[in-house]
């Protein structure tokens, strides 16, 4: 059975204003992961908190409705980091870093995956993200939006899950264009140290030619032993 595709959507602020996001001094932030699927590389998290002094001149309200026109803006070209085409992820993520309150990517190694199972490392990954923008702005989070159908342990009290919130919550999608970047530059890197197998390529995910380089090279230590295919 072939994977779907992403739906096309454009994420709202809907999530945020029911959030308390436009009262003074609240801090909401959006986080989510991404590499999970892989068979090599970390798995990386993305947290981000958007600025309502932005978001309310752009034309968003109380209601956190989507506003028409003003399309150009960074904020309202951003969409699950998978809809966008590779060559302009980095550009809007540079534009996206100056118009945010705040920002910070996280890591859980190849050695955590093996150690606590790529589900909980994914959520170490998101946890980490959330506590480090929190430290770097200085304040706890009022709401943490979470991508998918569960909060990460450590952020139990403050923390609420999304399904699919990449294409719904824009605190989220923000978040996944700032992880994406970040691992996909790591990959191109690791490409470099371990030249071969096309990471730069596919990123570290399942692909034919992955799964092949594997059985004609064996795996590196970047790779993340226990899972099918490697």
């Amino acid at each position: 059975m072939k994977s779907k595709k992403p739906e096309a959507r454009d994420p709202d602020l809907k999530s945020e204003a029911a959030s308390g996001f436009f009262l003074p001094g609240a801090l909401i932030i959006g986080v989510d992961e991404v590499g999970r699927g892989c068979l090599a590389g970390p798995v990386v998290a993305g947290a981000a908190a958007l600025d309502p002094k932005i978001l309310a001149e752009l034309g968003f309200n109380e209601s956190g409705k989507r506003p028409a026109g003003l399309q150009d803006h960074p904020l309202l070209r951003v969409r699950d980091s998978k809809l966008i085409p590779e060559d302009e992820r980095e550009p809007l993520s540079r534009e996206l870093a100056s118009v945010v309150s705040g920002f910070v990517v996280a890591e859980a190694t190849v050695e955590e995956i093996a150690e606590l199972n790529i589900l909980h490392a994914s959520q170490l990954a998101m946890a980490r993200a959330v506590e480090s923008l929190e430290r770097k702005i200085g304040k706890r989070a009022d709401r943490v939006w979470v991508d998918g159908n569960r909060v990460p342990e450590p952020l139990r009290d403050r923390g609420a899950a999304l399904v699919k919130g990449d294409l719904k919550c824009l605190s989220i999608a923000v978040a996944s264009v700032f992880a994406k970047v970040h691992r996909d530059r790591l990959m191109s890197e690791l490409d470099v140290r371990h030249p071969g197998y096309g990471l730069s390529r596919h990123k570290g995910y399942p692909t034919p030619a992955h799964q092949a380089a594997i059985r004609e090279y064996g795996a590196t230590p970047i790779h993340r032993r226990g899972f099918k295919g490697v």
